[in-house]
């Protein structure tokens, strides 16, 4: 593919133009964020966690030592800017990671508007199955709650690291890059642990394959492993911080299904259309999963998010605030990511090869195999359009969720 076919100029302005007005338009956002009291206008999360770091001293967060920081530096009103790089962050590390998993098939240019779009994107809403557009579904496009702002573009980033690393772990683990993951990673969990305890599980199982197919040494392998160990110390100290001694906090408890439909009567149908996209895609591409380890790792993820998220939930002054919900929420984002890139070559595949592969035969005898084959094509051609239509969809929610959250409408978006 030459460079200006991968590189249109029309790609190129858009992503010039699009993404810095999404970045003003976050460090508003948050401006206005900063400012809610109470009631619906602009209402978010943003005030109780700086309240909690520069008030109470709670430090549970990594961004409870930047709440803190700014507040004795008298520089608060920095805050909206730094959140707002966190967006753009997430765009870059998304759009990263797309190249990463096409072998940078996938220009820049598009990768940023891709990644900008995948960063906006919110479930296929239908009014009456959840409280609300966002109530109730689940969502990796999400602007009310700081720590997971964080976390979400520090994921991306630990992600970004870890598949370069174990695409060859014999060849790139080294000492360097050792430290750098473990550092990142540990960061990343000091963000907000729910990234670690959807991701971990799956880089383990992952290890555990590359152990049994021997794709690197032994003592490599354990070395990598060892990595998560500081995590787990700083989800220790972080469960100690909002817990420990604290009865009005409660604590974690099994209890299946009470987070996920405490907005909801309908969990399956709203499972379903908050990844419409992603699992049209699945359905077409389910056995590549055995060969296709970005995928493979990605739903894996996203199984592991919804059990979590599922599974347990909080007793005390935290049972509503479904928190293990994040690890899934930013999984979600995967799931797009690699349902997106696979959506565009079957685009590729089935309407421009196929329709080369379909002026050959017009002009040859059609035989019976050949019409079933057309037959197939055309049914894969719905199928493929029909995947496209659920991507506007996906598109067009979260397009009217952020203008209205702009407009000042509440993220909980009722009704």
């Amino acid at each position: 593919m030459s460079e200006g076919i991968r590189k249109p100029n029309a790609i190129r302005i858009a992503a010039a133009i699009l993404v810095p007005l999404y970045t003003g338009s976050c460090i508003f956002l948050y401006w206005k964020f900063m400012g809610w009291t109470e009631g619906s206008v602009y209402e978010s999360d943003l005030p109780a966690h700086i309240s909690l770091a520069v008030d109470d001293g709670l430090i549970y967060s990594l961004i409870s030592f930047i709440l803190i920081g700014l507040n004795r530096l008298r520089l608060m009103p920095v805050l909206p800017v730094i959140l707002g790089l966190f967006a753009l962050l997430s765009i870059l590390f998304t759009s990263r990671l797309l190249m990463e998993i096409t072998d940078h098939k996938m220009g820049s240019d598009a990768a940023d508007l891709a990644a900008l779009f995948l960063n906006i994107f919110m479930p296929c809403y239908i009014k009456g199955l959840a409280d609300g557009r966002y109530m109730g579904m689940h969502t990796s496009s999400i602007w009310h709650n700081s720590t997971y702002l964080m976390m979400k573009w520090m994921g991306l980033w630990t992600l970004l690291i870890y598949l370069k690393l174990e695409k060859d772990i014999s060849e790139k683990l080294t000492l360097k890059s050792y430290i750098y993951f473990t550092v990142v990673f540990t960061l990343t969990t000091a963000a907000k642990p729910n990234f670690f305890l959807a991701a971990a599980p799956v880089m383990f199982i992952f290890l555990v394959i590359d152990m049994i197919g021997k794709k690197a040494p032994v003592g490599r392998l354990i070395l990598f492993a060892s990595s998560v160990i500081p995590s787990f110390i700083v989800m220790f100290l972080q469960n100690s911080t909002l817990f420990a001694g604290n009865s009005e906090a409660g604590g974690i408890v099994l209890a299946p299904g009470r987070a996920m439909t405490a907005h909801t009567g309908y969990l399956i149908p709203v499972s379903i259309l908050s990844i419409a996209f992603p699992l049209m895609i699945l359905a077409m591409h389910v056995k590549e999963l055995a060969v296709n380890r970005y995928m493979l790792f990605a739903w894996l993820c996203a199984a592991v998010g919804y059990i979590q998220y599922f599974l347990f939930s909080e007793d005390g002054a935290r049972a509503l605030d479904a928190n293990f919900s994040w690890g899934y929420a930013f999984t979600i984002i995967l799931i797009f990511g690699i349902s997106l890139v696979q959506w565009m070559q079957d685009v590729k595949d089935t309407f421009c090869a196929g329709e080369k592969a379909a002026g050959k035969s017009r002009k040859k005898k059609k035989s019976s195999p050949e019409k079933r084959n057309r037959t197939r094509q055309m049914i894969k051609k719905i199928y493929v359009a029909a995947c496209g239509g659920v991507l506007l969809w996906h598109t067009y929610c979260g397009v009217l969720f952020f203008v209205r959250l702009l407009g000042g409408v509440s993220y909980m978006m009722w009704g």
